[in-house]
């Protein structure tokens, strides 16, 4: 299964629009996470400007003031989704693979950058990964957080270490594994 998740730092504007949509139409991706739509309302006829015409469906997060947002789409000829499910920065879907039948669960996350919100979203993702653990879970968006300093690339901001020592526990104990990416290294930068 194919999964694009990108920070499009908001869908308001034609090209962000277009450049999602040159992606997807490269990519044939199963399903799509966005980050940061900073929409307040999302209809069919945005999803289609990001999608294109293949039949698809979706589910959103409204944006809160000027920032936030996630939006989900997903393929309907590959895969069957049959819940979603919305909380605090997070936004789930719950389906199958049509091919395979493989039961799937993908959470498109949208951390905040203070540390006591990333921490209460650790603990809601924790016990929301212990409780789906019967199923292929997918993490995947943007954590606000990095594994080491080397990651952080953006010369205005503070590292700090005890923000990556909870992020690396939160990802230890509910056994995540980072896969590599390909693109860009960092979903955001200055």
């Amino acid at each position: 299964m194919k999964v694009i998740s990108y920070h499009v730092r908001g869908l308001d504007e034609f090209e962000k629009r277009n450049k999602v949509r040159r992606l997807v139409s490269e990519k044939n991706p199963f399903v799509l996470c966005l980050q940061e739509s900073k929409l307040s309302v999302v209809d069919d006829l945005l999803v289609t400007a990001v999608w294109g015409n293949s039949p698809s469906d979706y589910s959103f997060q409204p944006s809160v003031g000027a920032s936030r947002g996630l939006l989900t789409v997903w393929d309907r000829n590959l895969v069957d989704v049959w819940s979603t499910l919305s909380f605090s920065h997070v936004l789930v879907i719950r389906g199958r693979v049509i091919s395979t039948s493989q039961e799937f669960v993908i959470a498109n996350v949208y951390a905040s950058c203070d540390t006591t919100a990333k921490q209460v979203l650790w603990d809601h993702l924790t016990s929301f990964v212990l409780k789906n653990g019967d199923v292929n879970l997918c993490l995947c968006g943007d954590f606000n957080s990095v594994q080491s300093v080397d990651q952080r690339k953006s010369r205005g901001s503070i590292f700090r270490q005890h923000d990556e020592d909870i992020f690396i526990k939160f990802i230890d104990n509910i056994f995540l594994v980072d896969f590599l990416i390909c693109g860009i290294l960092l979903t955001w930068y200055r």
